[in-house]
């Protein structure tokens, strides 16, 4: 039966119509799953990897290995040195974690978008990410693969909750032919989940209320006879168990139902079509078959023609099954898998991962084996041992036998069977073999060199005395052996962003509070689609180092301890909160200080107020000293340029009085025709005029010379005492 509900959080999406060949979609998915499952190197991969978890666990000694140790009666020794280098590791990236931030593409500056990092934040910080992220990162230290699915749960709330849930490696099957990192080329991908119960699996998948699921159609035993085959062992779920007229109603006598999640893309053709109702030119549709048939008979019938061109594009799909197709739609996020994998080391042979316990196992094994080998020639050797004639050698054969392999017991001897001159000698001893030692310290040292996790990264020294100086050396030699681990986390930080951001927009984007963390304070802003996405912006996906990481603290700090005694008195307080955010102080200690910077600066600081007052009444007299200064400058400018106005005016005055005299003492002019003097040429005539002029100027001159012989006084400022002018004696 099929339902057209593709699973969570496709209420709000354009639903596509449920294929109608259910039969034939299950056949499909199923031999695809099969082919996976039993393909050469997932099926090897397997048990390899439940081998590794066995290791990492302390579980390095296989059954027939005991057996043959117990037989022998040797001691069973396991020291399990392989789990401190998979927690060293995996502490490693606990304390570098990173987060995910998004950059618009767009033209200009490029600016975080507070809004959506903050959303990525909440989303994470809600469903505990980091910690399913470190179980998974760990999961692909020891075996090779870590998985998480991402997904919106509806369960407890409406609205729905974002969970990022760490997958068990052996649940999922991928793509056999995908062989890039993180799987990144896979068409394909299922999830087996072993033990649900009956009543989960009809709320899962409920079915159509006129014909409901029977109980054998959730169990999906076609995949439990493949892993049965996997494991050597028969299955005990089948589909007579959960058989209606055998069990009764609802009866799980099983504990639970075998399903599988199958989540695949598939091609699909579509058109691209000229918008035939743009009058520019430059709309085009992007339509599926039925809607370009249904454009291309309206565009018929108006006698039009579309301009078109035909592509494919890819439709992620997503089907649970039982022992049939219980359910189809598509799948939770247009565009990517809701599972993510992070990947290992690669097997190009057996086109599979792994990590780095695989390198490990023959060391550890080895190592425990030599160790119980060295027990037990500690055990029979130390003891002594020797070969005597019966009645010859002790008096009591039963006695002497028993005694003599005990060092702290005597053992009586007949008389002369030391010699003639001793009384008693020491029991001998076997030397115990130098090179058992040798082969488990080999084997010991070998865990490191294979893995490539040094003893620094361990928290211990190569040698005593070792300068700090060349161990963090090593220790980031060590990091860089294992920094592909690293890069496929950071692989997988990107593509989990993107997935985040796909829910973000379609299905957060409702409303709701979130949390964004500034430089003043934190504040709760409203997640709203239109202002967080639009379909023509596109985000690039940053993954950068947290600044709560503790190693990246702890490194930043080292460098700022070295800077702040040079440039300290320098940086202004808004730089020293700024500073905190680095420091190892605990985050409620920073928030205390970076309170107390603020209100100090709110505050009034009295010495700071004196300091600027005094600064005031020197910037006060400095201007008053500028202001006397100019206006005594004023004065004198003003003083000498009335002088020389004056001068100008005596000298003008000296050249007319010249030129009066010449007129005065020149010769008249004689008439050449009649010789007499031509009238009102000579001086005579124009003396009465000359006269009158010189008196008028000779007031002038009085005038002038009063002004420019009357005492004059300074005019000083009251306060200042400086000068502000000049005018004369008498005047107020």
């Amino acid at each position: 039966m099929l339902n057209d509900a593709g699973g969570y959080g496709q209420g709000d999406k354009d639903e596509r119509e449920a294929p109608t060949d259910a039969d034939g979609i299950f056949s499909k998915l199923q031999k695809w799953c099969k082919t996976d499952f039993n393909s050469k190197g997932q099926s090897a991969w397997r048990t390899a990897a439940r081998e590794d978890f066995d290791f990492e666990a302390g579980e390095q000694l296989t059954e027939d290995d005991k057996a043959i140790l117990q037989d022998a009666k040797r001691p069973i020794v396991i020291f399990n040195r392989v789990g401190p280098v998979v927690d060293s590791v995996a502490g490693q990236e606990v304390g570098n974690r990173q987060e995910v931030q998004f950059l618009p593409r767009s033209e200009g500056d490029v600016q975080v978008n507070e809004l959506l990092t903050s959303a990525a934040k909440w989303f994470r910080q809600q469903c505990d990410a980091e910690d399913e992220e470190s179980d998974a990162f760990r999961d692909m230290v020891v075996c090779g693969m870590g998985w998480t699915e991402t997904m919106l749960d509806y369960e407890d709330n409406p609205e729905g909750d974002p969970k990022i849930e760490r997958r068990d490696p052996l649940e999922m099957v991928w793509d056999s032919g995908a062989s890039k990192r993180n799987l990144r080329d896979m068409r394909r991908v299922f999830h087996i989940r072993r033990g649900v119960p009956l009543d989960e699996a009809r709320a899962l998948c409920p079915g159509d209320p006129d014909r409901p699921f029977e109980d054998s159609d959730y169990n999906a035993s076609w995949i439990d006879d493949v892993g049965a085959k996997d494991e050597g062992k028969p299955h005990e779920n089948d589909n007579r168990f959960y058989d209606k007229p055998q069990n009764g109603e609802g009866e799980d006598s099983d504990g639970g139902v075998t399903m599988v999640r199958a989540q695949w893309w598939e091609r699909v053709p579509v058109y691209l079509v000229l918008d035939p109702t743009d009058p520019t030119g430059e709309n085009i549709l992007t339509l599926d078959q039925d809607e370009f048939e249904g454009l291309s008979a309206k565009a018929k019938l108006a006698g039009g023609k579309l301009r078109y061109t035909k592509s494919t594009r890819k439709v992620y799909r997503q089907a649970y099954l039982g022992s049939v197709l219980l359910e189809i739609g598509d799948a939770p996020c247009e565009g990517h898998f809701s599972f993510q994998c992070m990947t290992g080391k690669r097997d190009r042979n057996k086109n599979t991962f792994f990590g780095l316990v695989r390198a490990m196992k023959d060391p550890a094994r080895w190592s425990n084996k030599w160790m119980s080998q060295t027990m037990h020639i500690m055990n029979t050797t130390a003891k002594g041992g020797i070969a005597v004639e019966r009645g010859t050698f002790f008096d009591n054969d039963d006695e002497g036998a028993a005694s003599w392999a005990k060092q702290d017991t005597v053992t009586f001897l007949k008389p002369g069977s030391l010699g003639a001159s001793p009384k008693f000698v020491p029991k001998p001893t076997s030397q115990f073999p130098q090179s058992s030692f040798e082969l488990m310290q080999y084997a010991v040292t070998s865990l490191r060199d294979v893995s490539g996790v040094n003893v620094e990264i361990l928290g211990m020294q190569s040698a005593a005395g070792q300068a700090a100086s060349l161990d963090l050396q090593r220790k980031q030699s060590a990091l860089t052996i294992l920094q592909p681990l690293f890069d496929s986390l950071r692989r997988y930080r990107k593509q989990q962003g993107r997935l985040m951001l796909y829910l973000i927009e379609h299905y957060l984007s409702d409303g709701r509070l979130i949390k964004i963390e500034g430089e003043e304070n934190a504040k709760y802003v409203p997640l709203i689609r239109q202002q967080v996405f639009t379909n023509s912006t596109q985000y690039d996906v940053i993954v950068d180092e947290s600044p709560t990481s503790a190693n990246q603290k702890e490194a930043t700090w080292a460098i700022l301890q070295q800077l702040l005694p040079v440039i300290g008195k320098m940086l202004p307080p808004a730089t020293w909160l700024a500073l905190l955010k680095y420091s190892p102080l605990p985050t409620s200690a920073q928030k205390a200080i970076g309170d107390s910077i603020k209100e100090a600066q709110q505050q009034p600081d009295p010495e700071q107020a004196k300091r600027d007052a005094d600064l005031k009444l020197e910037n006060d007299k400095a201007q008053a000293k500028m202001a006397n200064d100019k206006a005594a400058s004023d004065a004198k400018i003003q003083t000498m340029q009335q002088e020389s106005n004056a001068k100008m005016q005596l000298a003008a005055q000296e050249a007319q009085h010249s030129a009066m005299l010449k007129a005065l003492t020149a010769p008249p002019t004689v008439d050449p025709e009649t010789g007499q003097p031509v009238q009102g040429s000579g001086g005579g005539d124009a003396a009465a005029l000359i006269l009158a002029f010189m008196q008028e100027m000779r007031r002038d001159m009085n005038t002038l010379a009063t002004a420019l012989n009357t005492p004059k006084k300074l005019i000083r400022d009251p306060q200042t005492g400086e000068i502000v002018g000049i005018a004369p004696v008498g005047t107020n």
